[in-house]
């Protein structure tokens, strides 16, 4: 019987030590993830909109997404399509930034004919460019031909 009192002292021991050990992680795990949402903060970007509804060019897109870190991060909030006065289509796209950082991406655009053909051209490059956390840019592309009717963007994360 005097074997399995200490053995009971030292299961009581490790309980409460273990115990004492998982409160210091989750305040450490507290404060750390306390001060990665105010470092992320500090580089973000507060947007100001002063238009409620969609533009009269806007239009409705359809997208597939194979990379889920870019749905949750990257969002086209608007796609706009107009003829230019010399005559070929053009495209802007408001891709917004929802993350916690500077997101750095590559884009692409390439131009179809209305049977669905794809149009060659030189301007069908990937090209990089980065939104700031919270914030929003303006992607644009111009078609290389008055017989493009539509477009498809592809984006894909950068590391430049």
């Amino acid at each position: 019987m005097t074997r399995n009192a200490p053995m009971i002292c030292t299961t009581t021991v490790t309980t409460t030590k273990s115990s004492a050990h998982r409160a210091l992680r989750a305040t450490t795990v507290a404060t750390f993830i306390t001060a990665t949402i105010a470092v992320a903060g500090c580089g973000s970007v507060n947007t100001t909109y002063t238009r409620t509804t969609p533009a009269d060019s806007a239009i409705s897109a359809q997208t597939r997404v194979n990379d889920l870190f870019q749905q949750f991060f990257l969002t086209a909030k608007e796609v706009r399509m107009n003829r230019t006065k010399g005559g070929p289509m053009e495209v802007q796209i408001d891709v917004e930034n929802n993350g916690f950082a500077y997101k750095t991406f590559s884009y692409r655009f390439d131009w179809v004919d209305t049977a669905g053909n794809v149009i060659p051209s030189q301007l069908s490059v990937w090209k990089v460019t980065n939104v700031p956390s919270g914030g929003s840019t303006v992607i644009r592309a111009i078609a290389p031909s008055d017989d493009a009717s539509d477009f498809r963007l592809q984006l894909r994360q950068s590391e430049s």
